[in-house]
């Protein structure tokens, strides 16, 4: 059963992942920035106040996080260590993951500090020329990972056999094809031959 503090435990977490305090993560979500306070959490007569599941669902929506994300979160944190890992620009990110674990054409001009994320194999992407637009602005670096497993409502780069490169949520993935959301509301989804696809990764972290 979750407690009341592991619940409380995990917004400030995801909050600071994203470089936020919990006052800056409602706002970035669209609720009033006094939503978590901590003085928000137990009411005057001492009773215990919960998040709403709809205040929840907004919070992963505005960092590009998983439900999935937010119950690692909950569970027992053996580490919040960070890692230092590749950074390279979008328009670099090209060509198929090397021996190195980046897209064959990209160098890495820096390297930069993140959250760990266990195991997973990472590098970071920073947005440039409107490449990974409207989800994400020119400036924003995005932590992703080919090698996490990717589900229905992940946020995903894909980088395409062309050289192009875009950002989306994940609809359904096969051996034979990737169908993603469509990046506007009431536009049309886009379905792209797997043999098109250079490489996908998960979006695991962004800092905008």
């Amino acid at each position: 059963m979750l407690s009341h503090e592991q619940i409380w435990s995990a917004i400030d977490h995801l909050a600071q992942r994203n470089n936020l305090t919990a006052s800056g993560l409602a706002k970035r979500a669209g609720l009033d920035a006094m939503s978590f306070n901590r003085s928000k959490r137990i009411s005057p007569d001492g009773r215990k106040r919960w998040p709403s599941t709809e205040s929840v669902a907004k919070i992963l929506a505005a960092t590009g996080s998983t439900l999935d994300d937010f119950l690692r979160m909950i569970g027992p944190r053996t580490s919040d260590a960070r890692i230092v890992v590749p950074l390279i620009a979008s328009e670099n990110a090209t060509g198929q993951i090397g021996a190195n674990g980046l897209p064959g054409n990209g160098s890495a001009v820096q390297e930069m500090e993140v959250p760990g994320f266990g195991q997973e194999s990472c590098f970071a992407i920073e947005a440039r020329g409107g490449a990974l637009t409207p989800l994400y602005r020119d400036g924003d670096v995005l932590l992703v990972s080919a090698t996490a497993a990717m589900r229905k409502g992940d946020r995903v780069v894909t980088c395409l056999g062309d050289g192009g490169i875009l950002a989306a949520e994940l609809k359904r993935r096969t051996t034979r094809a990737a169908e993603l959301s469509a990046p506007i509301p009431g536009g049309p989804d886009r379905v792209i031959p797997a043999a098109d696809i250079a490489w996908m990764a998960r979006v695991m972290w962004v800092r905008q």
